[in-house]
């Protein structure tokens, strides 16, 4: 049980640089849950909100979404996740990334909708 939906909690979405950094925002987290439940797989964080020092040290922009609480990489353990993951997040998402081991998916108003892209 998550303290911020069914299946997710706060602490997953906290800066992995150890700040403690945790604000992540709750639409996003939703969204996730909703995906979660379409999907029926585990979504594993990998990435949630960053602070400047972390997201710098991950390569990230400097006008990045997982500053501002609005991005999670979500892992993907394989093709089969990242069909059904995929699927999911392109209809409740209008920004997706796709790594070779990772999905980015955020929420941000402030940067280009309707968007896909590889790393």
């Amino acid at each position: 049980m998550g303290d911020m939906t069914h299946d997710f909690s706060r602490s997953e979405f906290r800066c992995r640089c150890g700040c403690g950094l945790d604000a992540i925002d709750p639409d996003l987290v939703d969204n996730l849950q909703h995906s979660r439940d379409a999907v029926g797989l585990p979504f594993v964080i990998h990435s949630g909100i960053r602070c400047p020092a972390h997201n710098k040290s991950e390569g990230g922009e400097d006008n990045s979404a997982h500053l501002k609480g609005l991005a999670v990489d979500i892992l993907c353990p394989n093709s089969a996740a990242r069909y059904a993951m995929l699927f999911d997040f392109i209809r409740r998402f209008r920004r997706v990334g796709i790594g070779a081991t990772f999905i980015h998916v955020d929420i941000d108003p402030n940067l280009p909708s309707g968007v896909v892209w590889l790393y």
